[in-house]
């Protein structure tokens, strides 16, 4: 569960009615109907029993909110006597990063959490998954945002919803290239995914992360992948499918950093590894009040 689900199911809770809660919340209902039955599942019980007009809090419900107001009321508490310890007061906050959430995430989230911790200075270190996870280990930054998959031993980890994905949706693959790269499959069509065996013998741009994945996917389908270029950064493929070397392979999160209204972008079908981003820690570092409430915020 995360604050904003929490934060959803208290303002539900206060209407008695999905409908009325949305139009407080300024987003629409189904997908504050999604964020509710999501908290639901996890808990493994119903919060409201639900008739043609209203809602009506259930027992667990009612625990629930009444537990839910004392820890917001703690950090809204919490909060307050940071910023009354903040006057005159600097401190850096370090962050790991891959580029795709450097170059799209972290500036909203940044820009977001400075309005109430203006004395926060950033260190932001930008590399791969593997680097973030080596400056972890070394003690150089004290939150990492990496991407899937990764070794989790000894690590917190918060899974981070792209906005450019909808609720709950999880990311996926897709192809990035020039579109004579397409024409032999499609001949000319609009079809927005495209199936794994089409990319039999075209030179394929790739992250080394990936290698092993796409390699096993290539071979259950009969064939071996035709790799023009393997390398450690997701802007690297961009550019090589740009140049119109190759089909560049990447999540679809680190896709939309292209902004070349040339390349084509198709769903790739077959590969079902859901490349999530995550924030991650170590599980033996003491987390300061303020990477607490920068949490919270995410």
């Amino acid at each position: 569960m995360t604050l904003k689900q929490l934060e959803y199911f208290l303002e539900i809770a206060r209407m008695s009615s999905i409908s009325k809660a949305a139009q407080n919340l300024n987003i629409s209902q189904p997908p504050l109907s999604m964020q509710l039955k999501s908290l639901e599942d996890e808990l493994e019980t119903y919060l409201f029993i639900r008739d043609n007009r209203n809602l009506q809090i259930t027992p667990e419900g009612e625990l629930l909110q009444e537990r839910l107001n004392a820890i917001f009321a703690l950090l809204k508490e919490t909060k307050q006597e940071i910023k009354a310890l903040s006057v005159n007061r600097e401190m850096i906050l370090r962050i790991g990063t891959i580029g795709s959430v450097n170059n799209r995430l972290l500036p909203t989230i940044i820009s977001r959490f400075r309005r109430e911790y203006q004395y926060v200075n950033f260190l932001v270190m930008e590399g791969t998954t593997d680097s973030v996870f080596a400056n972890l280990l070394a003690d150089k930054i004290d939150l990492g945002f990496v991407r899937e998959p990764f070794n989790s031993s000894g690590f917190h980890s918060i899974y981070i919803q792209d906005p450019a994905l909808l609720p709950d949706e999880k990311d996926y693959f897709v192809t990035i290239a020039h579109s004579h790269f397409y024409d032999d499959y499609f001949n000319g069509s609009n079809e927005k995914n495209l199936p794994l065996e089409a990319l039999r013998n075209k030179p394929l741009v790739i992250h080394k992360r990936y290698r092993e994945l796409l390699l096993n996917a290539c071979r259950k389908k009969g064939f071996s992948p035709h790799i023009v270029c393997e390398n450690g950064e997701i802007q690297s493929s961009l550019s090589w499918a740009q140049a119109g070397i190759g089909i560049a392979i990447a999540p679809y999160t680190s896709a939309v950093m292209n902004t070349d209204p040339t390349l084509i972008k198709k769903r790739l079908d077959s590969i079902f590894l859901s490349p999530r981003v995550c924030l991650i820690w170590k599980q033996s570092t003491k987390l300061s009040p303020e990477t607490l409430a920068l949490l919270a915020m995410i």
